[in-house]
């Protein structure tokens, strides 16, 4: 639609041209029908070209409506998944432009992303002093600011949507620059690194998110280069989330009690903790455990 106004454009500046020089040669000619016929011409080209600018300009404010429409969707400042989305439920083969990233920080990669201690580890950590700038991984809109416990989870941290679909978030940090609700540009400075929550030294968790689901942030960016690897991801069901199905659909793993076992003991032998124990098999800390019960560890 744009190149057809452009190119009506310049035949419209064309005709201009033509009947301007038309009216210099017979410019000692007196007034005839031929050139009342050209004004004529003109006014229609002119009512023809103003309507073709009003309904691109229709246009163009219906597809940001339905931009904006998609980037406030399922918009919420407590919630880290306000989708609700199964894998297979999600928008398929969706082009990301990442052609603005830059990186939150530029760092050694201290952990990957994948399994860990029975749990899922969704980003990657980045090891970053106490103070050191963390910044915007692309333009976008600050979704949660949360200074949460300086000893559980994600202690502090900061989650924003992006234009381009994808969600990122911040964790472990020291101090949060910025508000719910506010726009950032790539680059800014949102927060300062940290060591808050559940951390065993200052580090930077990065996540890269898409409806919710995590996106291991290596198929994305280049962490020796701290660049995308193109200006365009292609998100895939298959591609993108394989990490987090094969984890999701994994089999589950029991351990037997044996005698004088206690829950620490056998969630520190399985690398999980207590907390996630008890859930998995809906009991408390202080359920007895007798030996030859079977328990859930996975």
């Amino acid at each position: 639609m744009k190149n057809f106004i452009l190119n009506f454009v310049l035949l419209f500046a064309f005709s201009l041209s033509v009947f301007g020089q038309q009216d210099s040669v017979d410019a000692d000619v007196p007034s005839g029908d031929p050139i009342f016929a050209g004004a004529i011409e003109l006014e229609e080209q002119k009512v023809v070209f103003d309507s073709l600018v009003a309904a691109q300009m229709a246009e163009d404010e219906e597809n940001e409506a339905e931009e904006d429409s998609a980037f406030f969707e399922n918009w919420d400042n407590s919630k880290l998944n306000p989708y609700g989305l199964k894998v297979t439920e999600v928008t398929d083969s969706f082009v990301v432009d990442c052609s603005n990233f830059c990186p939150p920080t530029q760092n050694v990669v201290t952990s990957e992303f994948g399994p860990r201690w029975a749990r899922l580890h969704c980003g990657i950590d980045l090891r970053v002093k106490v103070g050191d700038s963390i910044r915007a991984a692309f333009d976008g809109k600050v979704r949660i600011k949360r200074v949460g416990s300086r000893r559980k989870g994600y202690g502090y941290f900061v989650l924003l949507r992006h234009p381009n679909g994808l969600e990122t978030l911040y964790a472990h940090l020291s101090k949060i620059l910025v508000e719910a609700e506010q726009e950032v540009k790539a680059g800014e400075v949102i927060a300062l690194g940290g060591n808050t929550g559940r951390s065993t030294g200052p580090h930077l968790h990065f996540e890269t998110r898409y409806q919710g689901i995590p996106i291991n942030p290596r198929n994305i960016i280049d962490f020796n280069e701290f660049a995308v690897y193109d200006d365009n991801y292609l998100v895939t069901i298959k591609g993108s989330f394989k990490e987090w199905t094969d984890y999701v659909n994994s089999p589950a793993k029991y351990y037997k009690v044996r005698k004088g076992d206690c829950l620490s003991k056998i969630a520190k032998r399985h690398r999980t903790t207590v907390k996630r124990i008890c859930r998995l098999n809906r009991i408390t800390t202080k359920t007895v455990l007798r030996p030859g019960r079977r328990l859930r560890v996975r």
